[in-house]
């Protein structure tokens, strides 16, 4: 009945609007010339306001009611927060971002769409008939659709061997109350349905995934598609509470017949201790039980994940029952778990379901944590900005000043995006906390950062919508093309200006030029598999 009220008061009032009687045109028809002309006027007024027939947006934006959590929406005019209980609009652009409890929202179009803690939707498309397209930036999303009106899309891209490969993967319900969740690991998507199914698309492939099946999709188009998930892995996304309770499921026959026993039991943990908490020159050994003996092409998968993020990384898989976690996990909080899988020629498969998923604590020692600003600050509060651009020739680079000419950073191919460590007064901000482990996360009201990139630069990036968060500092423009190389008299630029409610506070510009790459759009050999190393993870989409 709540949902139901919430529908009715999303949707009725623009409804309204729209009708028009046979008896109203009528007396239209009888009314003075001049009368006539003011009555067309208000009849392409309501036209606009209820949305054209060619379902264009309607006026106001997407409606929706926010039913339990607390989340902030991101526009031009700053970030607002919504909490339980209140209707919000959201139009072009706009950024959905769930806080750290989470948030579950109500479409118009009747779909309940759960943000875990961190995820991050953007608005791309909605038209008054209730169709909804919503750009998936980051996190995990758990869905219930109400219709098929509903699409979500995640875009990446990955340079590999010199070769650009992007992704634009897309899920659409195709029946009512289909539930599915949809999380993002580095550039790649994965979904799984739990009822109904799903269309999904990867560049120019498509297929439709039946309930009770996990997809992968990787930049380049690749799918992979595995059945029966639920029974090999039924915990590999149990990171937010149900969207709702009466989510349906796969009937028991059905199940039983795609259900394959796995072949070996769960993995025991032996240590460390759940909750384990360690000092910075700590070493921090994972232990498990192994009795069985593997084959020579089946392995324990080690997963590791900062605690709050999607899980799970894949950081190693060997066959010992030990793993010595790596000094670049330093400093942070993690959950980790094992599985038993067995890969040939790139493709993996589960073995185990995982074992129990533990914590742990990896900081630097105890610091009394400073103190945010709570009010607007006076205009002699000194603040300063240290910028890091990322993907860069050297990895991270540096810079300070008003304007930097940073010379020839990139080379074509490199994927430019980054952040920016803000100091205010003795407080440092800085969200990444890489390569500096130290600082507040989040600028406090009325602090904001802007970003401005320059049409050139732009024009040359390809596979991601440039923007940025101006609270978190993060911006993002994309992957460098075959022909970006530039003369030293035109260099690209980013601008930031750090505003304190309407005053001007910093105004840093980075001038940077790119170097030709000979290379750049050559095919190179797929990389094989190391015999069980971490990867790096390749630049993250903020």
């Amino acid at each position: 009945m709540r949902i139901y009220t919430m529908l009715r008061r999303l949707a009725g009032t623009s409804l309204q609007r729209c009708r028009v009687n046979k008896v109203q045109r009528k007396q239209r028809s009888r009314l003075a010339i001049g009368l006539g002309i003011v009555v067309m006027i208000f009849v392409l007024l309501g036209t606009v306001a209820c949305g054209g027939s060619d379902g264009s947006l309607a006026k106001g934006g997407l409606n929706l009611v926010v039913l339990s959590g607390q989340g902030r929406i991101g526009s031009d005019g700053g970030n607002t927060s919504v909490v339980e209980d209140q209707e919000a609009v959201v139009t072009f652009g706009d950024q959905i971002t769930a806080d750290e409890d989470g948030v579950k929202l109500l479409l118009a179009n009747g779909s309940l769409l759960y943000l875990n803690p961190g995820t991050d939707l953007q608005v791309v498309t909605f038209s008054a008939e209730g169709t909804v397209k919503l750009n998936q930036l980051k996190g995990q999303l758990e869905v219930k659709a109400g219709s098929p009106l509903l699409t979500v899309e995640i875009s990446t891209s990955v340079t590999d061997a010199f070769v650009l490969k992007t992704m634009q993967f897309t899920a659409t319900p195709t029946v009512r109350d289909t539930a599915f969740q949809l999380w993002i690991d580095g550039v790649d998507a994965h979904l799984t349905v739990e009822s109904g199914e799903v269309q999904v698309t990867n560049d120019d492939r498509t297929e439709t995934i039946p309930a009770g099946s996990e997809v992968k999709a990787m930049p380049g188009g690749e799918l992979t598609v595995s059945q029966s998930v639920a029974s090999v892995e039924p915990t590999a996304v149990a990171v937010g509470p149900a969207i709702t309770p009466s989510v349906t499921r796969p009937s028991p026959t059905a199940t039983a017949a795609a259900t394959v026993a796995p072949k070996y039991p769960a993995p025991g943990l032996v240590g460390p201790d759940d909750g384990s908490n360690f000092k910075g020159d700590e070493t921090i050994l994972l232990i498990w039980n192994n009795p069985t003996p593997l084959s020579e092409d089946e392995w324990y998968e080690v997963q590791l994940w900062r605690e709050g993020d999607v899980p799970y990384t894949v950081v190693q898989r060997t066959r010992e029952g030990t793993w010595k976690v790596e000094p670049k996990y330093y400093p942070g909080r993690y959950q980790w778990r094992i599985l038993i899988v067995r890969s040939q020629e790139g493709q993996k498969e589960v073995l185990s379901p995982p074992s129990d998923t533990r914590r742990f604590s990896w900081l630097s020692p105890v610091v009394q944590p400073p103190t945010a600003p709570t009010s607007p600050p006076s205009s002699g509060t000194s603040v300063d900005l240290t910028v890091y651009l990322r993907g860069t020739k050297q990895g991270v680079a540096t810079f300070r000043g008003e304007k930097v000419n940073a010379g020839t950073i990139y080379n074509e191919g490199g994927t430019v995006y980054g952040d920016v460590a803000v100091q205010i007064g003795s407080t440092k901000y800085h969200f990444d906390q890489d390569p500096e482990p130290v600082g507040v996360e989040q600028l406090p009201a009325p602090y904001r950062i802007e970003f401005k990139f320059s049409d050139s630069l732009v024009a040359v990036a390809e596979g991601m919508q440039p923007g940025f968060n101006p609270q978190k500092a993060q911006f993002w423009v994309g992957t460098l093309n075959c022909n970006s190389n530039t003369p030293p008299d035109k260099p690209y630029q980013i601008e930031m200006t750090l505003y304190a409610g309407g005053e001007t506070r910093k105004h840093t510009e980075i001038n940077f030029l790119v170097a030709d790459d000979p290379l750049c759009g050559v095919g190179g050999p797929e990389p094989g598999e190391s015999g069980g190393g971490g990867e790096e993870p390749p630049p993250r989409r903020p």
